[in-house]
């Protein structure tokens, strides 16, 4: 609150304040000592005290403000050490998850080949099996056919007195004129010539009265049938001799079969 000016202090001239306070303003230099007389020391060194509380706490805030900076500075630094481990970290692991799937990737292509091999062997193994197969169910097949032609007789114990295999070379060679001539089709010619077993009734010099045309197979189809008939009408025409058609087998056979061989003329026998 700021101090009136003597002027507007309502007292009288003669009046020892108002000649005090005008001394005072007209010696400005006197102000200090009057107020030493008038205060205690203490209020006179208040102004000191309170420049050098605020310099305290001015020093005071400097130091906290400076121990705040140095903690800042701390903290940055040890963030920066974290975020820079992190980094690391993360660096390392990148790379060892990359290292980790190129060894997946490579164990996969690994794999892929084994397996591509391994079906690759598997392939090659079913294609020599299917092979093996073939050749050991025509080695059957070869062994049966051999068998029966050996056994002739036994096979048409019912049908023929004693039959003995026919002439093939005979047979063969008359076939061979019917082709040239145009009595056969290329077809009828290769049927007539790969009849399995060709028999006839037993005869000293003379011609045989009945020719067998017999188809062998371990497991027969309606093909089989249909080429067992029309061989046997193939011998037939180019012999001049009746030739029945027979189907020798070691399996049974069923009803609908029996059916279309009793249709065909074809006498099925079984065999073993």
């Amino acid at each position: 609150m700021a101090t009136p000016p003597i002027s507007e202090i309502d007292l009288p001239d003669d009046e020892l304040l108002r000649r005090i306070l005008t001394a005072v303003a007209a010696h400005p230099e006197v102000r200090e000592p009057l107020l030493r007389v008038l205060l205690t020391d203490e209020f006179m060194n208040l102004p000191t005290e309170v420049k050098e509380l605020r310099k305290e706490m001015h020093d005071g805030f400097t130091a906290v403000n400076r121990r705040i900076d140095e903690t800042n500075e701390s903290m940055r630094e040890q963030f920066t050490a974290v975020n820079r481990r992190i980094d690391e970290t993360n660096e390392s692991m990148r790379e060892q998850f990359t290292a980790v799937n190129r060894r997946i990737d490579e164990t996969n292509e690994s794999m892929r080949d084994g397996f591509t091999a391994v079906n690759r062997r598997i392939d090659e193994n079913t294609g020599s099996i299917r092979t093996l197969t073939g050749q050991v169910g025509e080695l059957r097949g070869e062994a049966y056919e051999r068998r029966c032609a050996e056994h002739v007789d036994a096979a048409l114990i019912d049908y023929f007195d004693f039959a003995v295999l026919a002439d093939r070379t005979s047979i063969n060679r008359q076939l061979v004129q019917a082709r040239r001539s145009g009595l056969l089709t290329r077809e009828e010619y290769e049927g007539g010539r790969n009849v399995d077993i060709i028999a006839q009734e037993q005869t000293e010099g003379e011609t045989p009265s009945r020719l067998a045309a017999i188809e062998v197979s371990v497991t027969f189809n309606e093909d089989d049938l249909k080429n067992a008939a029309e061989r046997a009408a193939t011998i037939a025409r180019i012999t001049g001799i009746p030739t029945e058609a027979f189907l020798l087998t070691r399996n049974p056979w069923p009803e609908t079969v029996a059916t279309v061989a009793a249709q065909s003329g074809v006498t099925i026998l079984r065999r073993y």
